[in-house]
C-alpha cells in the first residue's frame, strides 16, 4: 500500500510540476545520448569539462542551423494559411464533385418537396492574424526553458563519473558501490546507443522525406522533412500526421492530382522501410519494447506531459526497460516489457 501511494505521489508530482521536471528529464536524455562522443574525446586526453563544453556547443549549433533553415518557410505558411486553406477547399471539392453532385440533387428534391426551405449560406472566417503572435509568444516562453536544458546538460557531461558516483550511494541495497556504478554505466551505454541510433534513423527519415518532396516539386521540402524527423519519434500517430500534412501541402501545391499523391507515397515507402528494415536491423531484429508497452508508454507519457511527454514516450520506456533489465528487482517488469 505504501508502494502505491508513493508511485501515486510521484506521477502526480511529476504532472503538476512539469515545468521543473521536463526540462530535468530532457536534459537527462541529452546527457545519455552525448555522452559516447564525451567520452570518445576523453580517450583522445581531452578533459571532460572541454569535451562536454566542445560536443554542447557543437550540438546546440546544429539545432540552431535547423532551427534557422525551417524558421523562414514556417512562417511563410503559417502566414499564407488563409489562402491555403481556401485553395484546399477547393481542390477537395474539385475531387468530391461527384457526391456533391448528388448532395444537390437531394437539396433539389427537398426544395421540390418543402417550400418554405431557402438556401443559406455558410461563411467561415479564418481567424489567423494572431497565430504569428502566439508562436512568437510561445517561443519567448521557451527560451529559459531550453537555458536551463542546455546547462543542465553540460553540467551532467562534465560531471559525469562525478555524479554516477553520487547516484550510485543514494541507490539502496547492500552491492558494492562500484558495483552499482558498473550497473549505471551499462544502462547509460545501452540507453546511449539507443537514442543515438533512433535520432539517426529518425534524421535520416527527415532527410529522405525532403528530397522526395523536393524531386515531386512539393515546395519547403525542408520543413516538410524536418516536420517527420520530429513526428517520427511519437509512435503511431507522428506518421500519420506527417503523411496527412504532406497530402495537403501537395494537393495545395500540384495541380494534378495523380503527382500530388506522389509525396505521401514516397513518405509511406520510407515509413514502411524505416520501420520494419532499418530499425530493426540497427537496433536488433528483437526490438526492446512490445508493441503493447510502447502503446501505454505513450498515452501514459502523453497524458503526463502533452506534446512533450508523447515524443519523449519511446525513449523514456526504453530507458525504464533497460533499468529493469538490469535490476534484479525488476526483473519482472522487465519481462512484461519485453517484446
Amino acid at each position: 500500500m505504501l508502494t502505491v501511494i508513493g508511485t501515486l505521489m510521484i506521477i502526480a508530482a511529476l504532472r503538476f510540476g512539469r515545468l521543473l521536471a521536463l526540462p530535468v528529464v530532457i536534459a537527462l536524455l541529452l546527457t545519455l545520448m552525448l555522452s559516447a562522443p564525451v567520452r570518445w574525446l576523453r580517450r583522445r586526453h581531452i578533459p571532460e569539462r572541454l569535451g562536454a563544453a566542445i560536443v554542447v556547443l557543437g550540438a546546440l549549433g546544429v539545432v540552431v542551423a535547423s532551427t534557422l533553415l525551417l524558421v523562414s518557410p514556417a512562417a511563410q505558411w503559417i502566414a499564407s494559411a488563409p489562402t491555403t486553406m481556401r485553395q484546399l477547399e477547393t481542390r477537395i471539392r474539385r475531387l468530391a464533385l461527384p457526391l456533391t453532385t448528388l448532395e444537390r440533387s437531394a437539396d433539389r428534391v427537398q426544395q421540390a418537396t418543402d417550400p418554405v426551405a431557402s438556401d443559406a449560406q455558410q461563411a467561415v472566417h479564418l481567424a489567423t492574424p494572431g497565430i504569428l503572435a502566439r508562436v512568437s509568444l510561445e517561443a519567448a516562453a521557451a527560451v529559459p526553458v531550453a537555458l536551463s536544458v542546455v546547462f543542465l546538460t553540460y553540467f551532467l557531461l562534465a560531471n559525469g563519473p562525478l555524479f554516477r558516483r553520487k547516484l550510485a550511494g543514494l541507490l539502496p541495497g547492500p552491492d558494492e558501490l562500484h558495483r552499482r556504478e558498473h550497473l549505471l554505466g551499462e544502462i547509460g551505454a545501452a540507453a546511449s546507443h539507443y537514442l543515438m541510433t533512433v535520432t539517426a534513423v529518425n534524421a535520416g527519415v527527415g532527410v529522405l522525406t525532403a528530397l522526395a518532396l523536393w524531386l515531386v516539386g512539393v515546395p519547403s521540402p525542408l520543413l516538410w522533412g524536418g516536420m517527420a524527423a520530429i513526428l517520427n519519434f511519437v509512435p503511431y500517430l507522428g506518421p500519420v500526421v506527417t503523411a496527412v500534412v504532406i497530402t495537403f501541402a501537395a494537393l495545395v501545391s500540384i495541380d494534378a492530382t495523380g503527382h500530388a499523391l506522389l509525396a505521401p507515397s514516397a513518405f509511406v515507402l520510407i515509413h514502411l522501410t524505416e520501420s520494419n528494415v532499418v530499425t530493426p536491423m540497427l537496433l536488433g531484429w528483437r526490438l526492446p519494447l512490445n508493441t503493447v508497452a510502447i502503446f501505454v508508454g505513450f498515452l501514459f507519457f502523453g497524458w503526463l506531459w502533452g506534446i512533450p511527454g508523447a515524443v519523449l514516450a519511446v525513449p523514456l520506456t526504453v530507458c525504464a526497460k533497460l533499468v529493469c533489465d538490469h535490476v534484479p528487482a525488476l526483473a519482472h517488469v522487465g519481462d512484461l516489457l519485453d517484446s
